[in-house]
């Protein structure tokens, strides 16, 4: 370590022949307070003062300026870093091929300039009145977005009225900004490895972290966008779209309710089955019209085109052994499919047991709860079915309302376990990139929950053909679970903005202690403290509390007018944390997509065409009322359930088929964009 950092030192002290002029030591060691800082790295306590020193002047003939502290917490060497010169940034932003929009010139005294540029790379009828009233017509967004270009530095006077690089940088989002640099870090090497890379592999690094503005305004979603990246931004993107979407699906579950309220606690009426098919409708709908704002995203947040910053996404506890690459000639770390595969399979084996604990606690209670009368099943416990009887061991008024509440805590706990194996068990599986590892997290996840969330429901649906007790169940446990949610995300927020302010008010009176360490820097180390945001769970609550919805719809219609109110607190609560700043700031990243979920909608979606097919089918022949009386005609029920099941999914795919994915106005502006680049290159 000591030998390499020495030898890159030297190696970039002589290399160094950049364009920009490199600051004074004066100005190195400025206070906290004279410059407004971008990052903070931790580095571990072991770290040696020559050591970082090393560090220091590696960043600094890189053009980085620096601050060096300590946290009185935990004694954390602390390195706040920023860039000094707008030139840098800008110049990276080029390599990086990050889209900006063309200023327009037309209403300006530069309208004879910018018409010169217009014939000059051949685009004459952005120019013509009569063009741009067609495409206005179709959507103001075509003329405004069609001007993305990638950002050069020698054409900077093309994206900003001002030549001046300060007043060119502001042009990027803050979030842009802290990607560009933290892609610059990147770019400094030591050996084969990248700095960050490097010094993490050593255990010297511990993290990364960018520092919140002071003063920070989450308006509107594009605020989000522009503060924290794409990454967080499409999260409120998605929850305001499913809002908007649920709007009417709760109006008409409110009409199914009034029309249907005396007889669909009791069974599933036309009434009932005519929403559940609606229901069916408006998922395939949903899914469809998400998949168009998607695209309009990407479009609107700049994302399109931009594959090659994926590389910044490589997994920091990736392992894999040098191999040459045929077709490149390359040599590059790979990992064998047959190794992940193995490891797959060690993730199942890791899952099981946990379904059987819990799924065996569930019998147990719903013995108690004398939700299994059938004394033939293999389910049924005689000794735990007496306990809830007349003069059993838990006889009592509330016994079955404590018992749902225990499995909804139950649910609860057992999924935070599953949570820490299933993280575990994907780290073992050694994905190239964080991309992969989160997808194959996802799928863990939601499978496990599916199970862990649903096989009891549809156990009394679908064996002990229970409607009222499916439909009482449900209800408590939707509700309870929402309310617990609404608990946590309402009174947590509170909390944590009290812990945060004293933790403030412990480093001020340590500061009393330390006069080496700025009082303006307090804040700033009061951060390090707070949790990292994380909208996983956030995502996997949303996706379930969708799978109450649409999975359930002709037994709990009331779900989706629940859940329009209940997101309402989520929203808030979720702006109030991040407005706040109760969370660290996070790795910004380019995004326009909720990526992996979406499939978990379809899986979602597909999944309710068989519940609700099944629903509908078994009311039509009375299999809830006869079937443990007289028996059913099941042959009659499953050509009619196969007969509306075919059709529902022909239906859905032809309807997905259909539809196109990107709507009018972005086509035309991605065309457009690329007869100008082609036009621009020739």
């Amino acid at each position: 370590m000591k030998q390499v950092l020495h030898q890159l030192a030297r190696q970039h002290t002589i290399t160094n022949n950049k364009s920009f002029s490199l600051p004074t030591k004066q100005s190195l060691e400025q206070s906290y307070q004279d410059v407004k800082f971008q990052f903070v790295m931790q580095f571990s306590k072991n770290t040696t003062q020559e050591q970082l020193e090393q560090i220091v002047n590696i960043l600094f003939n890189h053009g980085f300026q620096s601050y060096k502290t300590r946290n009185l917490q935990n004694d954390k060497i602390l390195l706040f870093i920023c860039i000094w010169d707008p030139k840098i940034i800008l110049e990276q932003a080029e390599q990086m091929q990050l889209y900006k929009v063309l200023i327009d010139r037309s209403h300006s005294q530069m309208h004879e300039v910018y018409r010169k540029i217009a014939e000059k790379i051949n685009v004459k009828k952005v120019l013509d009145e009569r063009l741009i009233l067609t495409l206005n017509q179709i959507d103001k967004r075509i003329v405004e977005f069609e001007n993305y270009q990638k950002f050069k530095y020698d054409l900077k006077s093309d994206f900003c009225l001002h030549n001046d690089d300060a007043e060119v940088i502001k042009i990027f989002s803050p979030s842009e900004t802290l990607l560009i640099i933290y892609n610059y870090l990147h770019t400094i090497k030591i050996g084969d490895l990248d700095m960050i890379h490097f010094l993490k592999t050593e255990e010297y690094l511990l993290q990364v972290t960018p520092i919140h503005d002071e003063i920070v305004s989450l308006n509107t979603v594009s605020d989000i966008e522009r503060y924290f990246g794409g990454n967080l931004a499409v999260y409120f993107e998605f929850m305001n779209f499913y809002q908007s979407m649920l709007k009417y699906l709760a109006v008409a579950a409110i009409i199914t309710l009034v029309i249907d309220h005396q007889s669909s606690l009791f069974k599933i009426t036309n009434v009932a089955s005519f929403y559940a098919v609606l229901t069916m409708v408006w998922s395939t709908f949903f899914i469809i019209a998400w998949r168009r704002k998607e695209n309009e995203l990407s479009i609107e947040w700049g994302v399109f085109g931009q594959q090659h910053i994926k590389r910044l996404d490589l997994n920091p506890e990736y392992k894999g052994n040098p191999k040459m690459n045929y077709i490149t000639g390359l040599i590059k770390n790979s990992y064998p499919t047959s190794s992940r595969i193995f490891y797959y399979m060690i993730s199942l084996f890791e899952a099981i047991p946990i379904l059987i604990i819990a799924g065996l606690i569930k019998i147990v209670v719903f013995n108690i709860n004398g939700l299994i009368r059938n004394e033939d099943s293999i389910f049924y416990i005689r000794v735990a079915a007496k306990l809830n009887q007349a003069g059993g061991l838990l006889y009592y008024k509330y016994t079955t309302n404590i018992l749902d509440i225990f499995t909804i805590l139950l649910i609860f706990y057992i999924n935070t376990l599953y949570t820490k194996v299933c993280i575990n068990s994907t780290k073992r599986e050694n994905h190239r990139t964080n991309l992969r590892f989160y997808n194959s997290l996802i799928l863990k996840r939601f499978i496990f929950e599916l199970i862990n969330r649903f096989f009891h429901l549809f156990y009394i649906a679908f064996v002990e053909f229970d409607i009222p007790t499916l439909r009482s169940l449900l209800i408590k446990l939707f509700v309870m679970d929402q309310i617990r949610r609404v608990l946590l995300e309402s009174l947590l927020p509170m909390l944590m903005k009290q812990q945060y302010e004293k933790q403030k008010e412990q480093y001020r009176l340590n500061l009393q202690k330390k006069e080496d360490i700025n009082e303006k820097i307090v804040d700033r180390i009061a951060e390090l403290e707070l949790w990292e945001y994380d909208d996983f769970d956030d995502y996997i609550e949303v996706i379930f509390q969708y799978g109450y919805i649409v999975l359930f719809a002709a037994i709990f219609p009331l779900a989706a007018a629940l859940t329009y109110i209940f997101n309402f607190i989520e929203i808030w609560s979720d702006k109030f944390k991040l407005a706040n700043k109760l969370y660290q700031r996070n790795l910004p990243k380019k995004a326009h997509s909720i990526g992996e979920w979406r499939t978990v909608l379809m899986t979602l979606s597909v999944l309710s065409i068989y519940t609700n097919t099944a629903f509908i089918a078994f009311a039509y022949f009375n299999v809830f009322d006869t079937c443990q009386k007289t028996g059913c005609d099941w042959e009659n029920i499953l050509i009619l359930l196969f007969i509306i099941e075919h059709f529902s999914l022909g239906l859905k795919y032809i309807v997905q088929q259909t539809i196109n994915s990107k709507p009018k106005w972005v086509r035309i502006v991605m065309r457009r964009m690329k007869r100008k680049r082609r036009n621009f290159h020739n």
